[in-house]
């Protein structure tokens, strides 16, 4: 015999079973691309898991929702939160001095950069991208979300961090096309490298890029 599902028994967390579909089936734009990066911009970090219940909570639940709170836990199991490591905790903080530092710079035109490196799955990649998006949410509260170096008439997108991936044998050539290809700009096969840099330069500028994530 079961008994009434009382409110302190049910899992608190567990969206419904629609929104669990919508989780799973949903797609995204590609991570190297403008709507890329700014779905995960605004959605890392929101797949919260349901809160822990007994074996005993778990039967005493419908049959359906035993099914859908199954079905969540493996998703966000398999989406883990970014932990706050002592690797993750360094990056963080020298990324953020950086930018400080670059940010502010006026005449230089020389930024220095960062590059991680370290074993697979210990989570560079996902730490940089952290950063980043914590320094364009920054950044666009900052301006409003307008570009502040904008032509005036101009509707270039606001776009202070640029995400690509490049292989391991990226050429400069390569580079130029995944840094224009982010936002989805034209290029020409017969471009030479001269003529691929000027255009990074102007989009990056016109954009108003701060950050350069690859």
């Amino acid at each position: 015999m079961t008994r009434a599902l009382s409110h302190d028994d049910r899992p608190e967390g567990l969206p419904s079973r629609a929104r669990i579909a919508e989780l799973i089936l949903g797609s995204r734009p590609p991570l190297d691309t403008y709507a890329g990066w700014q779905h995960y911009r605004t959605h890392h970090g929101l797949l919260i898991p349901a809160s822990t219940v007994s074996p005993q909570q778990w039967s005493i639940l419908p049959d359906n929702r035993q099914y859908d709170y199954d079905l969540y836990r493996e998703l966000t199991n398999a989406n883990l939160p970014l932990q706050d490591t002592p690797m993750h905790d360094k990056v963080g903080k020298l990324i953020r001095r950086r930018l400080s530092g670059n940010t502010r710079k006026k005449n230089d035109p020389t930024r220095a950069g960062v590059m991680i490196s370290g074993w697979g799955n210990y989570g560079k990649t996902a730490s940089v991208r952290s950063a980043g998006a914590v320094f364009e949410d920054q950044w666009l509260q900052l301006h409003s979300c307008l570009n502040p170096g904008a032509v005036p008439g101009t509707r270039d997108l606001h776009a202070p961090v640029v995400y690509i991936s490049t292989p391991v044998t990226a050429t400069p050539k390569s580079l130029c096309a995944s840094i224009l290809g982010f936002f989805c700009a034209p290029t020409r096969k017969s471009a030479t490298l001269p003529e691929l840099v000027r255009q990074v330069a102007d989009s990056l500028h016109d954009h108003g890029v701060s950050l350069e994530v690859s």
